[in-house]
């Protein structure tokens, strides 16, 4: 869980933010580790400060790694609080600032990560009605097993020791701790599934690292139709697009003349189509979530969609953002990208 933000919080000046966690680590560096993170910058190109690159060097183990951002850096909160400008900062601009939300953190860990030697990789927790929640995965290179890095404002939701054999058993061990955003019931458990893990390095390459830009492309585009999803507690080796991917590819999202996206029932398969009706008849709206019958329906929407009529009207917001974000589609959708 992230540092909590209290009353007696003073923001630093950003130079000052930065000199403040190089005097935090300076007598945890190893000559090793300084020598390696600066060599492997020269090599990559990377250009920043000797503090930058002391603070990176301290945190040369994912455990580390977890520590930081559980111990220094704040949750910044741009999901459920409206009055909060959105951001997408760069590992390199997380340090001045000292907020990270989940993204920024993933990349913040896996740049760290990367720079180590330990060749993370990003897993997409999927939630249904819910946030989406990104770890850095990697393997112990002595036993294999799987851990990660994760930043979050919730408790039990950050990172996990390398002591899983496989990602589906990593991944479950979030479910009894995902609980609803809109709720904030912890009965009202929301994780699905979880991605195939994603190299962010042959994606993207390694400029992003220090970018002092936002990193809004990666933000909007890595997850695509080539990303495929496993759901938890299944063991058969069957996958699945993302929600809204399929939703786009199976036309049951449409954007209009205007640009305007909309969810077209009438494309959906038709016994879902009269589920669709029928919940939104059911579905009581003080409420957030689907109760009674609502919920039954919804879970027959679910087997046949594999979606709920909720999360496809959350899908044409999220959609509606991308598209006037200045992306498109061909962006998330590749010919030969596989069903």
């Amino acid at each position: 869980m992230s540092k909590p933000l209290d009353s007696s919080y003073t923001p630093r000046a950003p130079h000052e933010q930065v000199k403040y966690f190089a005097d935090v680590y300076r007598d945890a560096v190893s000559p090793r580790a300084l020598a390696r993170v600066q060599t492997r910058a020269r090599e990559l190109g990377l250009d920043w400060s000797d503090e930058t690159a002391l603070i990176f060097a301290a945190l040369d183990h994912p455990d580390k790694v977890q520590t930081f951002l559980n111990t220094q850096i704040y949750y910044y909160d741009d999901h459920t609080v409206s009055e909060v400008q959105a951001t997408a900062r760069s590992p390199y601009a997380v340090l001045p600032s000292a907020f990270a939300h989940c993204f920024e953190g993933a990349l913040f860990a896996y740049a760290v990560n990367f720079l180590h030697g330990y060749a993370p990789r990003l897993v997409l927790l999927e939630a249904s009605q819910d946030a989406d929640h990104n770890l850095v995965v990697y393997q112990d290179s002595c036993t294999g097993l799987y851990g990660c890095n994760a930043h979050s404002a919730y408790p039990h939701l950050d990172g996990r020791a390398a002591q899983y054999r496989t990602l589906r058993e990593l991944a479950e061990s979030y479910h009894p701790f995902y609980y609803s955003d809109f709720t904030r019931d912890p009965r009202d458990l929301t994780l699905v599934g979880y991605s195939e893990p994603i190299d962010l390095i042959a994606r993207y390459g390694v400029a992003w690292i220090t970018s002092e830009q936002p990193l809004w492309e990666i933000y909007y585009t890595y997850i695509d139709d080539r990303v495929r999803f496993h759901y938890l507690f299944d063991d058969s080796a069957a996958t699945h697009a993302y929600p809204l991917i399929r939703a786009v590819k199976e036309n049951w999202l449409r954007v209009d003349a205007r640009g305007r996206v909309f969810v077209s029932p009438a494309d959906l398969p038709v016994a879902a189509q009269e589920l669709w009706h029928a919940f939104w008849k059911t579905y009581d709206a003080s409420y957030p979530r689907a109760r009674g019958p609502a919920a039954e329906i919804e879970q027959a929407f679910r087997r046949l969609t594999g979606t709920t009529p909720i999360d496809l009207n959350i899908n044409a917001d999220e959609l509606q953002g991308f598209l006037n974000a200045g992306y498109h589609l061909h962006q998330l959708i590749h010919e030969d990208a596989d069903g």
